[in-house]
């Protein structure tokens, strides 16, 4: 019973320090600490933390960075970049079927990083796509799968390195 009331603990803090992040972001009081990371590396890492869930639920995970790309070394603030990635791939976990896949794909385009998390998941409704970057906004209403604010403070973090986030 103490790993179950240890999970909910960490869940809720992670919740509470988002809103808080949220809130800073809003105040223009959120600043970022920039260090010079291998993204490819970094990213590799990163989803290190989701391959036992994909093969628990049969998901082909694979990661696409093209050959050309080379080593893609980039300026970010690392703690940021890395719960964009969390979420984004969380959300994928979150709505892809047993014996789906999820593809992550990056690659340097012209000054950009172009980072792209795409899978077998049903999709969003077109009348739902223009709003999930909105802070507490959650497609399925009747039975909620999260908090609304990841993908709000998601997009929030990416702003912030003067980038974009999108869907479709």
């Amino acid at each position: 019973l103490g790993d179950v009331y240890k999970r909910q603990v960490n869940i809720l803090l992670r919740l509470v320090n988002q809103i808080l992040d949220f809130r800073k972001y809003e105040n223009d009081k959120l600043t970022l600490h920039l260090s010079e990371i291998d993204f490819g590396k970094a990213v590799g890492d990163w989803m290190e933390s989701f391959y036992s869930l994909a093969r628990k639920r049969d998901i082909r995970l694979s990661l696409d960075a093209p050959s050309g790309c080379g080593e893609v070394f980039i300026a970010v603030d690392a703690e940021k970049i890395e719960r964009v990635f969390f979420n984004l791939l969380s959300n994928a976990f979150k709505y892809t079927p047993d014996n789906g896949s999820i593809t992550v794909r990056f690659c340097l385009e012209e000054d950009s990083l172009v980072l792209s998390v795409a899978d077998t998941g049903e999709g969003i409704s077109e009348r739902d796509l223009g709003n999930i970057f909105d802070r507490f906004y959650q497609v399925d209403r009747v039975h909620p799968k999260g908090s609304g604010i990841g993908l709000s403070l998601s997009k929030a973090f990416v702003e912030l390195h003067g980038g974009s986030i999108g869907v479709d």
